[in-house]
């Protein structure tokens, strides 16, 4: 599968910390404390959330910035996770390391198929189109100096028995596989409105599972 990749250079662009006070239910709040190395996501829709649909933050962190996370449009005839992520790394048929979903309404992160909890941080904004999260980076990578990280929303998961499986989906770039490069041993903040190709409204037919806007942070020193 052939992948466009954008490696953003930080600009100046800020991500403020989420705040409780911004958000809506529902919302969580991991009781161990704020990780020090955090990496933050948001991202909005142009529609409010659709609990039915289903909502990633997608991770390769095997530091190889030449492959990331793309979705899979169809069900190929490698073998699909039991899980049934529409999530796949790019010339592989493998699924993501590591990555958040937001469903029904909750936020779950999984690193290598396997439940791991939810993350430090997880709300909707008031009017239900931006989801934003913080996750501890030493639950992602701990050992390479960059991560591929894409954003990728479906109308509904892969059945395993199914070959074949038309999806509604989106992620980041016109055909949603421009999965961004970012580097977590320094502190730097990635927007839509930096990137070579911004993230554009009307790239797919559902409007609550259609990106229109990102931002991407990493903080190495928690406030």
């Amino acid at each position: 599968m052939a992948v466009m990749k954008r490696h953003l250079l930080c600009a100046g662009f800020l991500l403020a910390s989420l705040a409780v006070g911004c958000a809506r239910m529902p919302s969580t709040i991991n009781p161990n404390g704020a990780p020090t190395r955090q990496l933050i996501v948001y991202f909005t829709l142009s529609a409010p959330v659709d609990p039915r649909y289903y909502y990633f933050i997608a991770i390769d962190n095997s530091g190889n910035t030449n492959e990331g996370p793309v979705p899979i449009v169809a069900n190929p005839s490698a073998p699909i996770p039991a899980t049934g992520v529409p999530l796949i790394i790019s010339n592989s048929t493998l699924p993501p390391q590591f990555y958040l979903q937001y469903h029904q309404p909750s936020f779950f992160e999984y690193r290598n198929l396997q439940f791991i909890g939810p993350p430090y941080y997880g709300a909707l904004s008031q009017d239900g189109r931006t989801i934003g999260v913080i996750m501890d980076l030493d639950r992602i990578a701990t050992t390479v100096p960059t991560i591929t990280l894409n954003i990728i929303t479906s109308d509904r998961l892969l059945p395993p028995e199914s070959q074949f499986i038309e999806l509604v989906y989106d992620g980041l770039g016109p055909s949603g596989n421009s999965y961004l490069i970012i580097p977590i041993d320094v502190n730097g903040a990635y927007s839509n409105a930096d990137a070579a190709v911004p993230e554009r409204e009307g790239d797919t037919s559902i409007a609550a599972i259609d990106i229109v806007d990102w931002s991407v942070e990493v903080r190495l020193t928690a406030p």
